[in-house]
């Protein structure tokens, strides 16, 4: 038992490191935008709302403990 909840741990930490590289990425991808379109205060809406979406979409993920626990429960059953 203890071995699987030491997995879980470590593939939730695994999970949470490849979920916040990705937000980085894509907040440097729309800082560089940002700087090319400090002129424009139309695009700097579209820029904005962009950001509040990926935002929103990454605080409606599910926490990396349950992504874990799914990938356990759902995955194919070892033949030891």
């Amino acid at each position: 038992m203890y071995e699987v909840v030491s997995a879980m741990s470590r593939r939730a930490e695994e999970i949470l490191s490849e979920l916040t590289q990705e937000l980085r990425a894509k907040l440097d991808e729309i800082n560089a935008q940002e700087d090319l379109m400090q002129r424009d205060p139309a695009q700097q809406q579209e820029l904005q709302a962009a950001l509040q979406q990926w935002v929103e979409l990454y605080r409606s993920l599910p926490k990396p403990t349950l992504i874990s626990l799914w990938e356990k429960l759902h995955e194919a059953p070892s033949t030891e």
